[in-house]
């Protein structure tokens, strides 16, 4: 789901809470070229839901390189292994 329909102030808190930071790079707003998304943590496609532990701030580069992704194969040992979670790791 793209931030565009999640509510002014859903996305307005979640820049809050991040402080103007991507919550996955750590990378400031301020410095970006284009403005941080709010975006699932957990995507809709798998179940996540549109609430405020659900939702990160993320730069458009991280964001469009996860995508709607949860997880991904690790080149050596060839298992499937999760991708960080922005609060957690």
């Amino acid at each position: 789901m793209s931030e565009a329909y999640l509510p002014a102030p859903v996305r307005r808190n979640v820049r809050e809470c991040a402080a103007g930071y991507c919550e996955y790079c750590l990378s400031a707003e301020v410095d970006a070229f284009f403005r941080h998304e709010a975006d699932h943590i957990i995507a809709a496609k798998h179940g996540g839901v549109s609430t405020p532990d659900n939702l990160a701030l993320t730069c458009m580069d991280y964001n469009r390189f996860k995508g709607s992704d949860i997880a991904s194969q690790d080149t050596i040992s060839v298992e499937l292994v999760p991708l960080i979670h922005p609060r957690m790791h």
